[in-house]
């Protein structure tokens, strides 16, 4: 719901130009209407989380290296700029960002992202998930 303005469900050609301002890649350098025909499986003109992360993904290998691409997602995580993400904002960026509501599953993927156990996720944790998830064919 972060990017997704209308609160559709998914992102339209509007809400992928702006998602891609406000995570720090220049929109007139990319071809966003071309992204959203790639990204677009279902033919709908909108995408779902799961394909505007894979545009991401995409986007991102094109345009910054890795560490670029993780460090800007942190951010989006990272919401007071603490350095950590706390429980509080895990839960509200997959609520709103990727439509995730069930708790139960949050919980559970905050416990095993947190590595150590101190309540917070760290970069190096997060740059774990990210890689994971984004490389990860099955999602």
């Amino acid at each position: 719901n972060m990017f997704d303005a209308d609160r559709s469900g998914a992102i339209g050609i509007e809400e992928l130009e702006s998602a891609i301002t406000n995570l720090g890649m220049d929109s007139k350098q990319i071809d966003v209407e071309m992204l959203m025909r790639e990204a677009d499986k279902r033919g709908n003109h909108q995408i779902d989380f799961d394909e505007f992360c894979e545009v991401m993904k995409t986007t991102s290998e094109k345009t910054q290296s890795w560490n670029e691409v993780i460090k800007e997602c942190f951010n989006v995580f990272d919401r007071n700029e603490s350095g950590l993400i706390s429980k509080k904002d895990f839960d509200f960026v997959l609520r709103e960002l990727g439509d995730i509501q069930n708790s139960r599953l949050i919980d559970e993927l905050f416990i095993e992202y947190d590595v150590d156990g101190d309540g917070f996720i760290d970069f190096d944790e997060f740059s774990f998930l990210v890689r994971n998830y984004l490389t990860d064919e099955d999602v």
